[in-house]
C-alpha cells in the first residue's frame, strides 16, 4: 500500500503539534506528535513497509504495536481527507 498527502494540504508547526489545514473543505486538524510523525514519514516516503520503519526510527515501543499504531493513523488520516492511498505495492 503507499500513500501521499492529498492535494491542497498544508501542515504548520504549534509546539510539538501539527497543525493540518484542507484547504478544500477549510477543516483543520490537530496531529498529536505521534500522529505528526506518520504525516512526517508519509511527506518522505509512500511504501507502507518504509513508513512503519520511519516511525520505528523515532519512536520507541513493540514493532508489532507501533505498526498497528501506524496502520490507525494512515486509516484515520485518510477517512479525513488528511491523506490519500496512491496504490499497492
Amino acid at each position: 500500500m503507499r500513500f501521499s498527502v492529498a492535494e491542497g494540504v498544508l501542515g504548520r508547526s504549534v509546539g510539538d503539534d501539527l497543525l493540518v489545514h484542507l484547504f478544500e473543505t477549510d477543516d483543520v486538524f490537530v496531529l498529536n506528535r505521534d500522529a505528526r510523525v506518520v504525516f512526517e514519514a508519509v511527506s518522505q516516503s509512500s511504501a507502507l513497509d518504509e513508513l512503519q520503519a520511519h516511525v520505528a526510527s523515532r519512536v520507541f515501543g513493540d514493532a508489532i504495536e507501533l505498526n498497528r499504531l501506524v496502520d490507525a493513523a494512515l486509516d484515520r488520516m485518510v477517512a479525513a481527507g488528511i491523506l490519500v492511498r496512491t496504490g499497492e505495492d
